[in-house]
């Protein structure tokens, strides 16, 4: 036990290092966390040899990636981005599994262990992208959005190759590959119903019990009971734990509570997932990498050369004009961390030796730290002017939707002013409420509703505040509405923000915060007495 609590010890210490010195060289911390385990990995420190208890963890891990992705994941938000990106995704996995099989099997890889590189090769990173697209205000442009549709199909994809690399390794097993589709997909089965009846039936009554409103850490513990016993409860009817925890997520993403999931679980997630991450560097090995200069480096070029052209060519094959279509190829050229999932199911089931494991994590490594300079490169090539009549249907909307108004809060204040909104044609409007009674109120009167604490991050983010056009934070609490206004002006920076201060000594701070505009309650309380007091003063008779 004591071993265990030290190298788990010296993974995370190793991987806060190598994450603040990645994120100081402009990468993504994830880089950071593989190289940290390589570090202290038998490869060169040999502080950290692995063993259960890490590999348990890294199990862990990987389930709460699915877990956390599950949660994210919505038909509704796939569907906006339009059919042609997710057309084009599943074209760009289908085109590169296809390239990378050919390659592997050209050159003297079996077909099953060629089919599990060509899924770990087809997936490309959605958190490292989505954050440089963020970071560079490319999200919205044309490459951006379509990457990121592109990136949404592939995390669905997920969970079939998942399953797929399974099956292929156990295509040894005394049973026939027909009997273990059937035996999948029963347990597939019972998986989802029994998740859907604890969503449907049980959840909600949890959720919205008193124990649950005043501590909200109950909350984080529901969820991961949840996620844990549907791994577990994968693995119980053949499955793989992580497809287990990424039902439970879609399920729970489903519910009203999705956002409040995401927040109260996120601290456990990034423990679980750095856990994950530097555990896989643990097969890095730099004195290799470079005993085998020629072969990482022609691994790594034809991964990004690769990945690249054929999703260029997949999204020029769509309709997309050509700037557009390779902005996008160049975004979605490295390899992702579902890959890694899809990798170490490989390896479990004998579909990749150590070498070829050893390449994989090296590769990965290389095309992940190139992702910056790609994703620039990517800016710079969807700025070159297309030729007239070049600008796809996508393009052409891409200003047309409605303005979009956030409301913080859905008390008396809040209710009112989405009443008004409406009233005024605003049909856009999103509401966080962080009680459940109050957003099940919300629901009724047909707001588009999100149950969750808008002081948390992950709540802001999964709303997607950055689209936001208008904040506006109704809650009666001065602590709240300081804090919440500040959060959004920190991470959306060009999104306009109307603060509710219930005195006027407050003003300034909500300003100070970043509010653009303060509605002080007793300016606004004055002057309605005033209102009102003069029809009054006009009825008295002279004296």
């Amino acid at each position: 036990m004591h071993d265990a609590l030290a190298a788990i010890l010296l993974l995370l210490c190793a991987a806060l290092l190598l994450g603040i010195l990645a994120e100081r060289l402009r990468q993504t911390a994830v880089l950071g966390y593989l190289v940290a385990g390589t570090v202290v990995g038998p490869g060169v420190l040999g502080w950290v040899q692995g063993g259960e208890s890490i590999d348990a963890l890294a199990e862990l891990g990987a389930a709460t990636l699915l877990f956390s992705i599950g949660t994210e994941f919505s038909v509704s938000r796939l569907r906006a981005l339009g059919a042609r990106t997710f057309v084009a995704g599943v074209l760009q996995v289908m085109a590169t599994m296809a390239a990378a099989m050919a390659l592997c099997m050209g050159l003297g890889l079996g077909t099953r262990s060629a089919f599990a590189v060509g899924a770990i090769v087809s997936l490309s990173s959605t958190a490292v992208v989505m954050r440089l697209l963020i970071e560079q205000r490319s999200l919205d442009s044309s490459h951006g959005r379509l990457s990121l549709g592109v990136l949404l199909t592939q995390d669905l994809a997920v969970v079939p190759l998942v399953i797929a690399v399974t099956m292929s390794a156990g295509g040894g097993a005394p049973e026939g590959p027909v009997t273990l589709l059937a035996r999948t997909a029963g347990g597939a089965v019972l998986l989802v119903t029994g998740f859907l009846l604890l969503v449907r039936l049980v959840f909600p009554r949890i959720m919205r019990g008193a124990a649950m409103v005043r501590n909200r850490e109950l909350i984080a513990l529901f969820a991961t009971v949840c996620a844990v016993g549907s791994a577990l409860g994968a693995e119980a009817v053949g499955l793989s734990a992580a497809l287990g925890a990424f039902v439970a997520g879609v399920l729970l993403g489903s519910s009203p509570f999705a956002a409040q999931v995401r927040a109260e679980v996120a601290p456990l997630k990034t423990l679980l997932l750095t856990l994950f991450f530097a555990a896989v560097g643990l097969a890095g090995d730099p004195g290799w990498a470079w005993a085998n200069a020629g072969m990482v480096s022609g691994a790594v070029a034809a991964i990004v050369c690769g990945k690249a052209l054929a999703a260029a060519l997949v999204c020029r094959a769509v309709g997309m004009p050509s700037a557009v279509a390779l902005a996008a190829g160049l975004c979605l050229a490295q390899i992702g961390e579902f890959s890694f999932v899809i990798a170490e199911v490989a390896r479990a089931g004998g579909l990749l030796g150590g070498t070829a494991h050893r390449l994989v994590v090296t590769a990965t490594i290389g095309s992940l730290a190139l992702s910056p300079f790609l994703v620039s490169a990517a800016r710079r090539i969807a700025r070159m002017r297309p030729p007239p009549g070049a600008m796809g249907p996508d393009d052409a909307d891409a200003g047309a939707g409605a303005p979009r108004v956030v409301l913080v809060g859905y008390g008396p204040a809040g209710r009112r002013a989405f009443e008004r909104l409406r009233a005024l044609g605003c049909g856009n409007v999103d509401v966080i409420e962080s009680n459940p009674a109050l957003a099940a109120v919300a629901v009724t009167d047909g707001a588009r509703t999100h149950v969750g604490d808008a002081g948390r991050l992950d709540v802001l983010e999964h709303v997607g505040i950055r689209g936001a056009d208008v904040v506006a934070v109704t809650t009666a609490d001065l602590d709240a509405v300081r804090h919440v206004t500040a959060l959004v002006r920190s991470i959306a920076p060009r999104t306009r923000i109307v603060a509710r201060a219930r005195y006027a000594a407050t003003v300034r701070d909500m300003a100070v915060a970043g509010a653009d505009r303060v509605v002080d309650e007793e300016s606004i309380v004055g002057e309605r007495i005033a209102d009102d007091v003069a029809p009054m003063l006009r009825a008295v008779p002279a004296r």
